[in-house]
């Protein structure tokens, strides 16, 4: 069937569309700079503070990296933010930056998927607060067309301009009864639909925007875990009148996707992290797999995978570690190819003799032509020269990971979360690299609770954007 535009009355069906066609202006480019200073920012979300209230902490990017000082800390009682923080919320589940009113400024999307209403536990809600100040925004709820008490709506969010108007639109997923999924563009309108066709929950979603088939308009990837508890991902197209679900592709999902051009051929390409092997046929401890985009989109033909036995990569490959328990992707030696940065929070690590249970671990892969490769990865631990820290179990490092150029010098940064550090606390290393062909870090800050004044117990490190 068609998409469903929400609003009025009732429901009105589009027809699905069944071509692309080239967008009429300049679509708007993706961005992280809620300030226009040319650096991007870094958005740390920890859904589980204050009993799960949530909060989420805006770190601008500057000369030197995200400045803790000019931090913006965000809660549902902050000033100008709609809805009311309520234990359960989980305000700050998922996030993510898009220019949605056209200022030029990066605003903010939240998920909430533990948001109540009246009658209704965990129907879930998005917020979207207007940069640069955030002391403005509006709200977004799944339609009555849906079954939505336990909806958990906002258990994944993504920004980007999927009818090429020149401003982003916001993609949301609900998790409960089969899963079900709405994008708001700019003109007010939403289109809405169903993941599967079943009616039981499904999990883990996590949502990814780019241009798949070099069309100019965004795109989206959705990967999660069906009822049965299989990985999937399915994929929607941008088109001229919204977004339409085109299908599930044969790659196994995992818990992670994020989209770049990895490949280098001017159109995005889908990383999905695979944690696990029995959702994802994965190999033991986990892998990554790229997603070529083509012409006609997302195509499982010429998908690549990297894991900790792959020659080159760091590390050896042991279940529970789980690479690919997040992703991003980034250009870090500006070679014209995006590189993957993939967290392994269940990494064990012995130091001293003693093995650090789940001190995690996190690698960079290189990204080439014909898609990603061990040659040349570098591991990311806090047992590592230069990076903060001390490895301790339970840290989780890799919890969350982004990839983004902080500092403004054109090469993108690393940006890699512990939510356990501390007995949950949790931390944020922001990590710079030498930008030479081996990527070697030279460089590190760290970013605890004391730095950005989380609250104890938050779990720091848990969501992080871009």
């Amino acid at each position: 069937m068609g998409a469903v535009v929400l609003g009025g009355t009732g429901a009105v069906a589009l027809p699905t569309a069944t071509a692309a066609y080239a967008a009429d202006g300049d679509p708007a480019a993706p961005t992280a700079d809620f300030d226009r200073d040319g650096t991007a920012d870094l958005v740390a979300a920890t859904p589980r503070a204050s009993g799960s209230k949530g909060s989420v902490t805006v770190v601008p990017g500057g000369a030197g990296g995200p400045a803790a000082a000019g931090k913006k800390t965000l809660t549902q009682s902050s000033t100008g933010v709609p809805g009311v923080s309520e234990s359960g919320d989980r305000w700050g589940a998922a996030t993510a930056w898009g220019d949605i009113d056209g200022d030029g400024n990066a605003d903010l999307v939240i998920g909430a998927p533990g948001e109540d209403d009246t009658s209704h536990k965990d129907r879930g809600a998005v917020t979207m607060l207007y940069g640069p100040e955030f002391t403005s925004g509006t709200d977004m709820q799944l339609s009555e067309d849906f079954a939505y008490g336990g909806a958990q709506f906002g258990s994944a969010v993504a920004a980007g301009d999927f009818n090429a108007d020149g401003k982003a639109d916001v993609f949301a997923a609900a998790t409960g009864t089969g899963g079900s999924w709405a994008a708001r563009f700019s003109a007010g309108h939403e289109t809405a639909g169903t993941v599967t066709s079943g009616d039981g929950a499904i999990a883990y979603a996590d949502a990814a925007s780019g241009d798949f088939n070099g069309d100019k308009y965004a795109d989206v990837a959705l990967t999660y875990r069906d009822a049965a508890g299989q990985g999937k991902v399915v994929w929607f197209k941008g088109t001229r009148s919204g977004l339409s679900r085109v299908g599930t592709l044969s790659v196994r999902g995992g818990r992670s996707v994020a989209a770049g051009d990895v490949t280098g051929d001017g159109r995005a390409d889908l990383v999905v992290g695979q944690p696990y092997t029995s959702e994802s046929g994965a190999h033991a401890g986990g892998q990554v797999t790229v997603v070529p985009g083509s012409a006609s989109g997302l195509s499982s033909a010429g998908a690549t995978t990297v894991h900790q036995a792959s020659p080159g990569v760091p590390g050896a490959a042991e279940a529970g570690d789980a690479l690919g328990w997040s992703v991003a992707v980034g250009d870090v030696d500006k070679d014209g190819y995006a590189d993957v940065l993939a967290g392994a929070p269940g990494e064990d690590i012995t130091r001293a003799g003693k093995s650090r249970t789940d001190a995690g671990t996190s690698l960079l892969f290189k990204g080439t032509r014909s898609g990603l490769t061990g040659a040349g990865a570098l591991a990311v631990s806090q047992d590592e020269p230069d990076v903060p820290g001390a490895t301790e179990s339970g840290d989780r490092l890799g919890s969350a990971v982004t990839l983004a150029d902080f500092d403004g010098d054109g090469r993108a940064d690393l940006a890699v979360g512990a939510d356990g550090e501390d007995s949950g606390a949790g931390t944020v290393l922001q990590l710079d690299t030498d930008g030479s062909g081996g990527v070697p870090l030279k460089s590190g800050v760290y970013y605890g609770r004391a730095q950005l004044g989380t609250p104890e117990k938050a779990h720091l490190g848990e969501v992080l954007s871009p």
